[in-house]
Order: structure tokens, then sequence, then C-alpha cells
């Protein structure tokens, strides 16, 4: 009877030993040995080793649902370590180095199905050097160069099949000098000067045939004067609504325009679900109500043919017929 009660004994002062390991601090107050800290929940926040205070080896990081969200490899003296942090469901999200707990050199970033997302470049915990921004398929989205922390330098971004999308030039975290964006096909699209990171100076709009759309005039980033050259334009009340629609070629007016009454409103309605694209049914703000208020045409800038006016219900209410923008009586 005397052995199995020395038995328990021993055991439970092996357990009081283990027990008595778990974070301990020498004579200076220095951290030892295998560490663990808890949420106040009582759940695991991290475990780990230390030595001197310093973190040795592997610590794993849970949050208070007990989810691993990091595993740190420390190296040497505990100054440098290895990272992956994990996301909820368990899917890696980034991957790198830290030096004094600060992100260091490449740090890779990865989207839900694993492919790399982005690639950011750290030195001492800023922004140092060219990020990399990359399309889910693996094509480059963006280029960008940072020197310490602050966007400086030539930026670029691509469309997904491939073709140059914009391209700026960046000098102290703010857009300086040319500016080009493009269209998917290739065209130029935008082009213009930015000044301390305001549009400055003649901004050119073209459309996909290579042909002038729109010209405006900015000074410090405010709007002097606008130019229609060729394209469909359109003019909209202050809530959004359609005001009119003409045609530009050459920078005259040509071609049949519509103008129409501020009397619409905006309702949500619910349109179907997609079967085809597996898309559910959504909410989506639509205009209905809202009815012409002028129609007719233009010729060499000038009203041309029939011009007929409507009232806000719908009805015809005159014509009247126009030859060189002169009233036909």
């Amino acid at each position: 009877m005397i052995r199995p009660f020395i038995l328990l004994v021993s055991v439970l002062a092996f357990c009081a030993t283990t027990v008595v390991a778990q974070n301990v601090t020498d004579a200076k107050g220095r951290k030892q040995g295998p560490w663990s800290k808890k949420w106040d929940s009582g759940a695991v926040r991290y475990t780990g080793q230390f030595k001197d205070d310093m973190p040795v080896g592997e610590f794993k990081h849970f949050d208070e649902d007990a989810v691993l969200t990091t595993v740190q490899i420390h190296a040497g003296d505990g100054h440098v370590s290895r990272a992956e942090h994990f996301r909820m469901e368990g899917t890696l999200m980034a991957k790198g180095k830290y030096v004094d707990q600060k992100k260091d050199s490449t740090w890779n970033y990865y989207g839900f199905e694993g492919g790399l997302n982005r690639i950011e470049r750290y030195r001492n915990g800023v922004l140092e050097g060219e990020q990399v921004t990359y399309y889910p398929e693996g094509s480059v989205a963006e280029k960008q160069l940072f020197v310490k922390g602050v966007q400086h330098g030539e930026t670029k971004s691509w469309f997904e099949n491939g073709k140059l999308k914009s391209e700026a030039i960046y000098m102290n975290g703010e857009p300086e000098g040319k500016m080009v964006f493009y269209f998917a096909k290739g065209p130029k699209e935008i082009e213009g000067q930015m000044v301390n990171g305001s549009r400055d100076g003649q901004w050119i709009y073209f459309n996909e045939d290579g042909s002038i759309q729109l010209v405006v005039l900015y000074a410090k980033g405010n709007l002097v004067k606008e130019r229609k050259e060729n394209g469909t334009f359109r003019d909209y009340y202050d809530d959004e609504q359609l005001k009119s629609e003409v045609i530009y070629k050459k920078g005259l007016r040509e071609g049949p325009f519509t103008e129409y009454y501020d009397n619409g409103r905006w309702e949500m309605k619910t349109m179907p679900a997609d079967e085809v694209r597996g898309t559910p049914s959504e909410m989506e703000r639509t205009l209905v109500g809202q009815s012409k208020k002028r129609t007719g045409a233009y010729l060499n800038d000038l009203l041309e043919g029939e011009v007929k006016e409507y009232d806000e219900k719908g009805k015809l209410v005159k014509t009247t017929q126009y030859i060189g923008g002169e009233e036909v009586k």
C-alpha cells in the first residue's frame, strides 16, 4: 500500500516541476525557456521559447478562438525572424522577414486561392524599392517605386491582357509630370500633366479610334474650361438625372440631340439572378418617370430640321422647323 502512494506523490511532483518550468525569469528578470501567454478568455495567445529575454526558435500565435494566425521562426540572437501569417480558414496570407519585429526585405502576399497577390519590399519597417501587384491568374497588375515609405519614381499598371493601363511619375508621394491612361486594346485614353499632385495645363481625352474626344484646361487642379471635340456627350442634373445627350464632330454639334426634364425619381429595384453566370439577385438603383423635354438635330453646330418640344407628361406640344439655325415660319 505504501508503494502506490509513493508513486502518486512522484507523479504529482513531476507535474508541478513541469508547470513551474513554464514562464520562468532569471535573477535579472529575463525570460528563459518555454513561455506561453493567454488571452483574457483563457485561450492560448502564443507559445515559444526565450533565452536571455530574446525569442528563439519557433513561436506560434493564436486568436481568441484558438485559430493559428502566425508561425514565426527566430534565428540567431532573436533579432531576426521569418514569419508566415494565416487567415481564419487556414490559408497562407503573407510571409516574410522581420528585423527587431519590423518588416524587412521581401514580403509576399497571397490570395484566397493561394496565388501570389502582391510583393512588397521593406527596410526597417517602411516600404523601400519596387512593389508589385498581380492579377489572380499571375500577370502583373501594377509596379510602384517607394523610397523611405513614400511613393517616388515611375509607376505603371497593366490590364489583365498585358496591355499598358497607365503610367506616371511620383515625386515625394505626389504625381508629378506626364500622366497617361490607355484603353484595354492599347490606344491612349487620357493624357496630361501633374504639378504638385494636381492636374495642370491641357488634358486631352481620346476616343478608342484615336480621335480627340475632349480637351480640358486646368490650373492648379481647378477646371478652367473645356472643349468638346468628338463623341456623344451627356450632361446631368445635380441628382444625377440625365439632362442632355449631344453628338460632337470636330468641335461642332452634329446629328441628333435629346434634352430631358428633371422629373424622374430614383428607386431601388430587385434585379433577377443570372443563372448563366451564377450571380444572385441584387438591388439596383433605377431611374423611373423621367421624360424628354426636346429632341432634334444639329448640322455644323446649327439646328437643322424638326425640333420637337414636349411637356413633362410626354405630350408633344410644339414642332418647329429649322434651316441653318433659322426658324422656318
